[in-house]
């Protein structure tokens, strides 16, 4: 789970995030104008501190494997569960099949946790309790996050406006970005623009 941003609480320095959301892409075939949504899991999110690109940024958020099948074993059995995500909203129904999903991807994954700004693995995460993060170029400031509690609104991604959510592939490569939604009566696609990680990953 990602704050809204972190501030340091001597200069007021803001370090936003450049995006709170990302897709992984399970399917086998190419990505383009109509991914099925049921190819699409949601990116289980952590923030850092990414080292290479001297940013705050999502990284993944990858729990050990028995984890995962405690959360399906939770699921199968209708107790609730926080991870991979919450299971206080939603329908169970739905939540057990994404479980199942989840497990299955978790048994297949085998690259570490990366940074999805860059693709790199040189981050500190910021949500543990340690010492202050010090914000180097302030005397006394140390980096803290700040909740953003969001207002009420209409927007629908891919519907008012192109989503432009990151989409990875299982291990965490940067292919592409969701944008358009399409509708038809049995099914949900989305048009996606190819995209990749800079040529440096800092790896």
């Amino acid at each position: 789970m990602l704050p809204g941003h972190y501030v340091c609480t001597s200069c007021g320095t803001k370090f936003p995030f450049e995006f709170y959301r990302a897709i992984y892409y399970l399917g086998s075939g190419e990505i383009g104008d109509h991914v099925p949504d049921e190819e699409l899991l949601a990116v289980p999110l952590r923030p850092a501190w990414c080292k290479d690109c001297g940013r705050v940024c999502p990284v993944e958020d990858i729990a050990p494997l028995r984890t995962f099948e405690a959360a399906y074993a939770a699921v199968r059995s209708g107790l609730s569960f926080d991870y991979p995500f919450s299971s206080k909203y939603g329908d169970p129904a739905d939540h057990r099949r994404e479980v199942a999903v989840y497990l299955r991807w978790r048994m297949g994954r085998r690259r570490a946790a990366r940074a999805l700004c860059c693709g790199g693995s040189n981050f500190q995460f910021m949500d543990v309790p340690t010492p202050l993060f010090k914000h180097a170029e302030c005397e006394f400031g140390v980096i803290e996050p700040v909740e953003v509690i969001p207002g009420p609104g209409v927007w629908r991604p891919g519907i008012s406006g192109p989503a432009n959510t990151r989409l990875y592939s299982a291990e965490g490569d940067l292919i592409g970005r969701i944008t358009w939604l399409h509708l038809t009566e049995h099914q949900r696609t989305w048009s996606v623009e190819k995209l990749s990680y800079p040529a440096a990953t800092g790896e």
